[in-house]
């Protein structure tokens, strides 16, 4: 990680960009070319078009989805492409920890806190973006073209657990018991119903009343009769079945109890919404696969890696862009820049110069989320067991930590290790989490996750020494988790039409998920890194009409209403 100590003063960022304007003018017309250091030779899947960019410049800020996206498309139209990334790695918040990676976060006294991966080989765990789901086409295509394997994700199993401290005296119940528990009472009562004169009800037929009788006696396995629910071995078996054991409903879940535990109101219902429909998908080895493979398409040199930007100035144009690069300040212009470095990074750690005043109050005035992630190796895949049965999913408890995720790979390994997610959580939740040292985070989510799997109790099969942690709101060149748009604040409108126009003369944007329908996903990314394409490739300019609504972050990332 790699900071400068001082940037440069308006004075001598104009100097330099000055003799960098200079210098590039000084070769364009002794040569009647760009710079032969802005052509690296092409390899990868990029493949240069120089009838469409003709030579033009893009300066991509992060090699994050939208920017690594945005920099193979501009480079496959015939553009000269330079991605400067803060970090020694790709990826952004898509952050994999395999072993031996290090991950720092900076706290508020300036001090600076790593941990290091020490998982056994071939394990890993996906400390950010965890999951594409079927319908996000731009990054199912992207992980296609670039011939990254996807296997299944598993988001629910019905022997995922809920854990509440309000009913069952805090014991955790399968969620086939709670579904389907609950579908039965929610039909019989629907069913009993109908023979009454109820409002809607009235108005059906005598056929259209039959056929939603028999409806109801389907969907939720009631009592031909009496149209009662007792229980069904949807919800599980009351004990294994041999040559002489028939099959037998466990008794149901009281109503009551069901009632009184107000489960739905723990996210049980998350996969009902589509960002979280079945079927979704993972990057085989792990979530940052893409934009490895991304990094690797483009010409020898594209990346330039521990290059933080210190500044950018709109210059009629063009854009001058100052980083730090060895130790060394340098100011290059470019035809077009592309920023993706986080709104929560911009304002900190980068001078604008020559940028409107509304520019500048909505990268000063968008909020960011945060979120916080805790996971283990654990030497025994005990969720698989006879005892639970839990392949891939999330169970929820009443807990500061929220979830834990099951992998969605490596069912029956020989060696019988895999890495659980032991606490996964955001907003006001994660910054508590997150405020607290790495080894008590590891405390806080063991704790709650004993009241799901007593195996984490101790050490013996989930060590504290094989724990990894993360709050995204102290991570470097971060700073947060995902833009927290709010429909119901006014000011936001603004602050998100302002963003996503072109700044200068349609020269500098802003991309990532930040400004886009569906922040805190790589869809959203890429959708971006999509829309500035089109705007200076393809001339698809959009009328600069304000929003009539900005994304429900909170709703989008989390599934809450």
């Amino acid at each position: 990680m790699h900071q400068p100590d001082e940037a440069p003063s308006r004075r001598s960022f104009l100097s330099l960009a000055g003799a960098a304007a200079t210098s590039a003018t000084l070769l364009q017309v002794m040569t009647g070319a760009v710079p032969a250091t802005a052509a690296p030779v092409t390899d990868g899947l990029a493949k240069p078009a120089p009838r469409v960019g003709n030579g033009r410049t893009v300066a991509v800020l992060g090699a994050g989805p939208a920017g690594l996206a945005a920099a193979l498309k501009f480079t496959e139209a015939g553009y000269r492409v330079t991605v400067l990334e803060a970090q020694g790695r790709v990826g952004g918040r898509t952050l994999t920890a395999r072993p031996g990676d290090k991950i720092s976060e900076v706290w508020a006294d300036g001090s600076v806190r790593t941990q290091t991966c020490q998982f056994d080989k071939d394990l890993y765990l996906n400390l950010g973006a965890g999951r594409i789901p079927y319908h996000h086409q731009r990054m199912i295509d992207f992980c296609r073209r670039l011939k990254v394997p996807l296997e299944p994700y598993i988001h629910t199993t019905t022997a995922n657990l809920l854990q509440t401290d309000k009913a069952w005296r805090g014991a955790p119940r399968p969620n086939r018991r709670i579904a389907n528990d609950t579908r039965g009472y929610v039909a019989q009562l629907l069913a009993q119903a109908i023979p009454k004169a109820t409002p809607g009800i009235d108005a059906l037929t005598p056929a259209q009343r039959d056929q939603l009788t028999s409806l109801l006696i389907e969907f939720g396995a009631l009592t031909e009769k009496e149209k009662e629910y007792v229980g069904s071995t949807r919800s599980g078996r009351a004990k294994t079945l041999t040559v002489n054991q028939l099959e037998e409903p466990v008794d149901p879940l009281l109503l009551k109890d069901l009632l009184a535990s107000e489960f739905w109101k723990q996210n049980f219902y998350q996969d009902a919404k589509l960002d979280w429909h079945t079927t979704s998908f993972q990057p085989v080895g792990g979530m940052d696969n893409p934009w490895r493979h991304a990094a690797a398409a483009l010409p020898a040199g594209t990346v330039r890696y521990n290059t933080p930007v210190f500044g950018i100035q709109l210059d009629g144009t063009g854009v001058n862009v100052g980083w730090t690069e060895n130790g060394a300040n340098k100011v290059e212009r470019f035809d077009y820049c592309l920023s993706n470095i986080p709104l929560s990074v911009l304002r900190k750690q980068v001078t604008l110069y020559g940028f409107t005043d509304d520019f500048r109050s909505a990268v000063q005035d968008t909020p960011f989320a945060a979120a916080c992630k805790v996971g283990w190796q654990a030497n025994r895949r005990f969720w698989e067991s006879e005892r639970y049965q839990i392949f891939g999913g999330i169970s929820w408890v009443d807990h500061e930590i929220t979830q834990i995720w099951y992998p969605s790979n490596d069912y029956f390994s020989p060696t019988d290790k895999g890495t659980l997610t032991g606490a996964y959580n955001s907003y006001q939740k994660a910054e508590t989490l997150g405020d607290r040292p790495h080894e008590e985070r590891l405390g806080v989510a063991r704790t709650g996750g004993t009241k799901l799997h007593d195996e984490l109790a101790g050490n013996a099969i989930v060590p504290d020494a094989l724990g990894m942690s993360i709050a995204w709101l102290k991570v470097p060149y971060q700073l947060g988790a995902w833009a927290d748009w709010q429909p119901e604040l006014p000011t936001h409108k603004k602050l998100y039409s302002t963003l996503i126009y072109p700044q200068g003369q349609d020269n500098f944007f802003v991309i990532g998920d930040q400004v886009s329908a569906l922040p805190g996903w790589q869809e959203g990314a890429l959708m971006s890194a999509e829309w500035a394409y089109e705007w200076i490739v393809n001339g698809k300019r959009a009328v600069r009409a304000p929003v009539q609504q900005v994304p429900d972050s909170r709703a989008l990332t989390t599934g809450e209403i």
